[in-house]
């Protein structure tokens, strides 16, 4: 039943350009099914930034589909209560009710010093690399197809980053 409610997701995802968001717990339950990168988008509700990049980046129809295609979209509130069990251990927030601007223990774990902060994680749950900061669609095209192809392993210097960044043949801005 699960696996009908994902397709049925991912297919409305693809039908209306919107990436269809899901919870770390719901991607991670995904993942033992059907093995998948997972994109965690990490927000605030006070980020102006993460509102822009929600109408300029995510929004984009090409840039959507391909997220819900290729990846379980993760869409996280940094400060918000959700309880996530990651590795066997749970991640909450137990002090949202003394400040509303707590960190989620689950965010404190993943190093989210920034927002926005896009961290991609592999078909196994392991965390790959966070990103942080403000990205339009095309610096998010750079990402979402080197992370999802492994491309990433092989850039490991400032000049090999540079110089795929130069040579990208940019797929998704129709």
């Amino acid at each position: 039943m699960k696996k009908i409610l994902i397709v049925f997701l991912l297919f409305s995802g693809v039908c209306f350009g919107q990436v269809q968001w899901m919870s770390m717990n719901d991607a991670l339950e995904a993942q033992k099914q059907e093995p998948r990168k997972i994109l965690l988008k990490a927000y605030t509700d006070w980020c102006s930034v993460c509102k822009w990049m929600e109408k300029h980046a995510f929004a984009k129809a090409e840039i959507a589909q391909f997220i819900n295609e290729n990846y379980y979209p993760v869409a996280f509130n940094a400060e918000g209560d959700e309880q996530i069990i990651y590795k066997g251990k749970a991640y909450g927030n137990p002090n949202k009710k003394r400040n509303y601007r707590s960190q989620n223990e689950f965010a404190e774990l993943l190093n989210i010093i920034e927002y926005p902060t896009l961290v991609f994680f592999d078909e196994k749950g392991e965390m790959i690399n966070p990103v942080p900061g403000k990205m339009d669609s095309r610096k998010l095209e750079i990402y979402i197809t080197m992370l999802l192809d492994d491309t990433y392993k092989s850039i490991n210097t400032g000049k090999k980053w540079r110089d795929y960044q130069r040579d990208f043949e940019y797929q998704l801005q129709g």
